[in-house]
């Protein structure tokens, strides 16, 4: 079984090059992994914080809901649904680099693809902060697409 990790934010920008890429791994040109060996889970970490206002202390673990995922990787599914790819979704809290990179680790992917953002060229040489913690934290391969 090829594992492979894909973390997508609220906004799941770029989810479409995260389909496309594992989709292509499955191709004849690509990989050559048979979707029946594939394994893909979407991981979705709501970040934690805290917050003080005239009202109280807001935590972030009061807000967080294991099951209740953003419309972005409820999304992400249906895309890989229609490429034919079964995808499992989970929802951490936390610092999201670590989050994801833990969540690999835990469960043993083979790699863990990060959709980037779209970038000029010389910002492509740039990482978003979660994007670098995730490649610096990772004991894995990590591929930005």
């Amino acid at each position: 079984m090829y594992h492979i990790v894909i973390p997508i934010d609220k906004e799941g920008t770029r989810s479409a090059a995260a389909v496309q890429f594992v989709a292509d791994l499955c191709d004849e040109s690509g990989l050559g992994v048979d979707s029946e060996e594939l394994s893909v889970t979407v991981v979705n970490v709501f970040k934690e914080f805290k917050a003080v206002d005239d009202g109280g202390n807001v935590r972030s673990e009061d807000l967080y809901d294991e099951s209740e995922f953003p419309d972005s990787v409820e999304r992400i599914r249906e895309q890989f649904a229609e490429a034919g790819i079964e995808a499992d979704l989970v929802r951490r809290h936390g610092d999201p680099g670590d989050e994801i990179a833990e969540y690999a680790e835990e469960v043993d992917a083979d790699t863990i693809v990060i959709p980037g953002r779209k970038r000029s060229p010389v910002g492509k040489a740039v990482f978003g902060s979660v994007t670098q913690d995730v490649i610096l934290n990772a004991d894995r391969p990590v591929t930005i697409v």
